[in-house]
């Protein structure tokens, strides 16, 4: 069997998507369910490293229009993220700049009681940069070989048909 251009580029860009899944499905996070009352609220804290990427996925099941008040807060309580979710599922990314827990304190906007899926994680943006790079290099060459291939197939029409 004979490795074509072609089929490095396709195998570089899933060895580089497999190694990017991998590394952010073994990332620290945290997911929590919980329950609150008008006006209530709850925390969830995990440790980041310094200079990481860090998320946070707010999830309202019973979701009828009906938001949540979320903030993200340092060890020092600075804030360094905050908003209001109106949506049934919001995913936000925020820089870490320090080392240290960081907090998401998140507070009930909704008349009744409301269930929330709150996950707060880490992307481990520093490992994923070498699958990436392996996935964007295999990108590069699967449009390079595609061009080429393409470039072959020139076919001619009479201009007559052409309108």
């Amino acid at each position: 069997m004979r490795l074509s251009l072609f089929k490095i580029s396709i195998l570089l860009v899933i060895i580089g998507a497999s190694g990017t899944g991998i590394i952010f499905s073994e990332s620290d996070k945290i997911q929590q369910v919980m329950t609150l009352n008008q006006t209530e609220f709850n925390e969830v804290s995990l440790f980041f490293e310094a200079e990481d990427i860090a998320y946070y996925k707010i999830t309202i099941p019973e979701f009828e229009g009906q938001g949540v008040f979320y903030r993200i807060v340092d060890e020092d309580q600075n804030t360094i993220s905050k908003g209001i979710s109106e949506t049934k599922m919001s995913i936000r990314y925020f820089d870490v700049k320090e080392s240290g827990i960081h907090t998401m304190i998140v507070t009930n906007l909704s008349q009744e009681s409301m269930k929330y899926e709150i996950e707060i994680g880490s992307t481990d943006a520093n490992k994923i940069i070498i699958p990436a790079g392996i996935m964007f290099v295999g990108g590069l060459l699967l449009l390079f070989t595609s061009f080429m291939k393409l470039k072959n197939y020139r076919t001619e029409q009479p201009d007559e048909n052409i309108r």
